[in-house]
């Protein structure tokens, strides 16, 4: 899977941003996750950089607390109102390239209204969030990490089957055992619930579930 971009405000969801940081590393590795445009070098257009690393991920997490919406920034302006701020640039980049993202709320954040955003951000506001509360957290993660795992191939795609020495091939979904008078063996490109369940049926004895995957053929 390609990588994840993680976007907040320091002064709005750092705690939350930094504990979710943890918790996806832990599940998709370091190399997979993606945080802060750090360690830009001097005399580089930082709008271009943003660009350039929202464009190599596969999903941006857009993490919001109460300020997100009315943060203003020293001169008492609204920052999403700053066309090179940096959270906006973020967004921006991937609505623009239909990067899915997905507003994370936390802390009381709120969904923000259409007429609320830049022209550049309105579709933001017509992506379906997830909410991340601080009693339920680790089973509001498990949620966030099921939305962004790539979904299962279908039943048999990508598969290869090899026929044994009667000739016959194994149904769709098995990946090695023993018919009465006959063997087989499965290779495949990706998991597939209704053939791991399938596979399960036949070890207790059970046929398979011919609505989901290709009918067995028995060896002879």
């Amino acid at each position: 899977m390609r990588a994840i971009f993680l976007s907040y405000r320091r002064d709005d969801a750092e705690g939350e941003a930094g504990r979710l940081f943890a918790d996806l590393i832990s599940e998709f590795g370091a190399d997979k996750v993606f945080m802060d445009v750090a360690g830009i070098e001097p005399g580089r257009d930082f709008r271009k950089v943003i660009d350039q690393n929202v464009a190599s991920c596969g999903v941006l997490l857009a993490m919001m607390g109460k300020g997100w919406i009315d943060a203003m920034d020293e001169a008492g302006r609204r920052r999403l109102d700053d066309p090179v701020d940096f959270v906006r640039l973020e967004t921006a980049s991937a609505l623009r390239r239909d990067i899915p993202v997905i507003p994370v709320l936390v802390h009381g954040g709120r969904m923000p209204r259409s007429e609320q955003l830049p022209e550049d951000l309105k579709d933001l506001a017509y992506r379906n969030a997830v909410e991340l509360t601080h009693a339920r957290w680790d089973s509001d993660v498990q949620v966030l990490i099921k939305a962004l795992r790539p979904p299962r191939e279908p039943c048999g795609r990508g598969a290869r089957r090899h026929r044994n020495r009667h000739g016959a091939r194994p149904a769709i979904g098995q990946k090695h055992g023993t018919y009465p008078g006959g063997s087989w063996r499965y290779e495949f490109g990706g998991p597939c619930a209704a053939d791991e369940e399938n596979l399960a049926r036949h070890s207790r004895g059970r046929s398979g579930d011919d609505r989901y995957c290709s009918r067995r053929r028995r060896h002879e």
